[in-house]
């Protein structure tokens, strides 16, 4: 667990999103899903081996992947990070260090649920070099959503040859910035998300409309934030569940950027609201949200 002060500074019938959901867990139009990608190639789904490469297009059966380039965070390089992200309804990607991001992929939305948590147009994969992931770097995933049925992200961290790090883990945090986009197909620029970033670190937001800074599950990390980081249900069949198994690993073709069981789906409580990912019809949640994990806590390789 980080220090504040560091913070501050720095069913077989279900089977699985593997076949097309057109209208489970969220509203059957207008929902989104991860960002686009960047030009680059990779390994492809996550915890059930080594996935096929990747390219860069984002068609209906394709494995999109994004590789960072570039530098400059300091300390020593570590093993490549290996990624897989979805949300409900939409996120961006990127990385850099506590005072905002420098590599970004922007956010796009989608059309159906699919899209959201079907293997191939569903969860997407990333990697980011190990020179451009020291231990003083920061990931973040930039979530907004149509504010109908559900919300929520999802995902796992890998460093090549380390287990996996999963959404819902204590070590993320979470800001919410107060700022409606559920009309939004694109989400806020990389200069938008830096200034919010700023905001989050200082606590400078209001706290009857935003978080007022960063918070985990425990409660707030930036003094005086309000509010706590939502962990939800697992990415497993679960009977009355609020998602369905989103291109779960065990059961994912060859290939796929698919997720672990392990993982979690995560959002923001402001405080009073008993089930944080069932919309509410109103910005209840105080997005976009912008969530955020420290390198550092990914698991090292193991020798």
């Amino acid at each position: 667990m980080r220090t504040v002060l560091r913070s501050l500074t720095l069913g077989l019938t279900v089977l699985v999103a593997c076949v097309n959901i057109t209208s489970i867990g969220c509203s059957a139009s207008q929902k989104a899903n991860g960002a686009s990608t960047l030009t680059g190639n990779g390994l492809g789904g996550q915890g059930g081996g080594t996935g096929g490469t990747g390219g860069t297009t984002s068609g209906t059966n394709s494995l999109n992947i994004a590789v960072g380039t570039g530098g400059g965070n300091s300390g020593p390089p570590g093993a490549d990070v290996d990624i897989v992200i979805t949300a409900d309804n939409a996120y961006s990607f990127g990385y850099g260090d506590v005072n905002g991001i420098e590599h970004f992929t922007q956010g796009k939305r989608a059309e159906l649920a699919g899209e959201i948590f079907n293997c191939g147009p569903g969860p997407e994969a990333y990697k980011i070099p190990g020179a451009d992931a020291p231990a003083s770097a920061f990931l973040y995933i930039v979530t907004w959503d149509d504010l109908a049925v559900s919300q929520g992200v999802l995902g796992q961290f890998r460093r090549v040859g380390g287990a996996a790090l999963y959404t819902g883990d204590p070590t993320f945090e979470v800001c919410a910035t107060g700022i409606d986009l559920q009309a939004s197909k694109t989400g806020p620029s990389l200069v938008e998300i830096n200034a919010e970033i700023q905001k989050c670190n200082t606590g400078a937001g209001n706290k009857t409309s935003t978080s007022a800074g960063w918070v985990n599950s425990q409660g707030p990390v930036t003094p005086g934030a309000v509010g706590t980081l939502a962990v939800g249900e697992a990415n497993e069949s679960l009977a009355g569940g609020i998602f369905p198994p989103t291109c779960p690993t065990d059961l994912a073709p060859p290939g796929s950027a698919s997720i672990d069981n392990a993982a979690h789906w995560m959002w923001y409580n402001p405080g009073g609201v008993g089930d944080p990912f069932h919309s509410t019809g109103s910005n209840t949640f105080r997005a976009y949200l912008l969530f955020r994990l420290a390198a550092e806590d990914i698991p090292p390789p193991v020798n």
